[in-house]
Formats: structure tokens, sequence, C-alpha cells
């Protein structure tokens, strides 16, 4: 309403319409301090004059509510960060604002979207390291810039996976495999790629694994091929080995 250096005079927005809150601050002179002179009730309307996306409920404050809760169930729902938000702070920001702080706190909590990738031949040698007989594949691809190729750099194409008790558990199961595929919603999006079997109680265990582009006729020859080789296979001759121990024991015997 009115403000300089003497006197500092605010009403609320809706003063006059149903709203009465008023303050009024002026400079004592003598002892050169501010006094508040006037001051009406409390403001009523305060949550309603406010909108959602309020300027101090800024992406600080939103990272800060909602960190723990991610950091506890990265699955947390949009739903349930905005409730939290609104429960601590009065406020309720926008579906968007929560998303983008929460792909911040999962970014802290585990790492960003290229770091990921980028681990991934790390990833590689340490469950290889752990058990000799896990089968990982990783694909690349070549970088090209106009009509040249960048050979000091590789980008990720595709990777297979399996893990020695997956192969072994085949072997006991029907000799039927299952395939599906389910899109991944991260920021390259992509296609995992499943093989599942049952066992004789038609329990389902998925057994090979592969991070693809899409589901395409190269990426299932990728998966396909890899799952005929070190699964299939593996077992087939895993079978074999153990029908042919037997009988060399019974012929001891």
């Amino acid at each position: 309403m009115e403000s300089d250096h003497l006197k500092f005079h605010r009403g609320c927005k809706e003063f006059g319409n149903d709203c009465t809150w008023l303050i009024r601050i002026t400079l004592r002179q003598p002892k050169g301090t501010y006094e508040v002179r006037r001051y009406n009730r409390p403001n009523t309307c305060l949550a309603t004059s406010i909108s959602n996306d309020h300027r101090q409920l800024d992406h600080h404050v939103i990272c800060a509510r909602i960190f723990p809760l991610v950091k506890a169930d990265a699955a947390v729902t949009i739903k349930v960060l905005q409730e939290a938000t609104e429960t601590t702070h009065g406020f309720k920001p926008s579906y968007r604002k929560v998303w983008m702080e929460k792909q911040k706190a999962v970014a802290q909590i585990y790492g960003d979207w290229e770091e990921s990738y980028a681990e991934l031949p790390r990833w590689m040698l340490g469950v290889q390291a752990t058990r000799d007989e896990t089968v990982a594949v990783l694909k690349t691809s070549l970088v090209r810039i106009g009509d040249q190729i960048d050979e000091s750099t590789r980008y990720f194409h595709r990777l297979f996976w399996t893990f020695p008790p997956c192969i072994e558990a085949f072997s006991h199961c029907k000799p039927l495999v299952s395939i599906d595929g389910t899109h991944l919603c991260g920021k390259y999006g992509g296609t995992l790629l499943l093989a599942i079997p049952q066992d004789g109680n038609s329990n389902i265990l998925p057994v090979a694994f592969s991070l693809v582009e899409g589901e395409n006729a190269e990426s299932w020859i990728f998966f396909l091929s890899h799952l005929h080789q070190h699964v299939t296979l593996s077992s087939l001759r895993s079978n074999v080995d153990k029908y042919v121990a037997h009988r060399n024991e019974d012929i001891v015997k």
C-alpha cells in the first residue's frame, strides 16, 4: 500500500474483500528503530491466496523433504511425495515439480544415467569375479560424427547376462522357454528381455536377461542366440555329463 524509509504499510491483496489483514510499521526517529503501530488479525485467506507452486517452495525445499522417502523406497509414487510435501509445508507442489526433484534425488543416491551406463563394464567384472561361470556379454557401438567414426569412444548397445544357478536350474525345468520384453522408463528407454521356463510344479524362473534398444529382429537374434549358446546348450551338456558320470559309476560297480 505504501512504503518508504520512514514507514511500511501493507495489507492483504484481498483487503476489503472478506479479508482485513493489515500491518503498519513506522520509524521512531529518536531511537532509530521501527515499531509496529498497527496489526490486524492473522491472514485467514493465506491458504487460498497462494498457488500450489509458491515461489518459496523451491526445488531445494522439496528435494530436502522427499530425499529420505526416495532413499527408503526408490519406487515411491509422485502422489505420495506431493502429499508428504503438503503435510510438511502446507502447500502442494505440482506433479512436474515433484517428479523433477525425485529424479535429482535418485541421481544423488544411485548416480545419474550416464554414470550408471559407464559402470556396466565394472559391474560385469564384479559379477564374474564373484562367480566364474557367470555369463555377461556386452555389445557396444561406435560413434559417428558426420562421415567420420570416432574410434576412441563407444556407446552401450546391448547386454546379455545369466548366472550359474539359473543355468543349473534350467536343467530341472520343463524343456520349454517363454520369452517376453518390457519397456524401460528411464532416460534412454530401451527394453528388458527375459527368458522364463517352468519347473515341474509350474513355478516360473527367470534364467536369462538382456538389455536392448527395442524389440526388433536384431535384438531378438542377439538374445536368443546367447540364450541357446549359454543356457540351453550348457544345460544339455550338463545333463549329458551327469548321465555319462552315472553310467560310468554303474559300470564300475
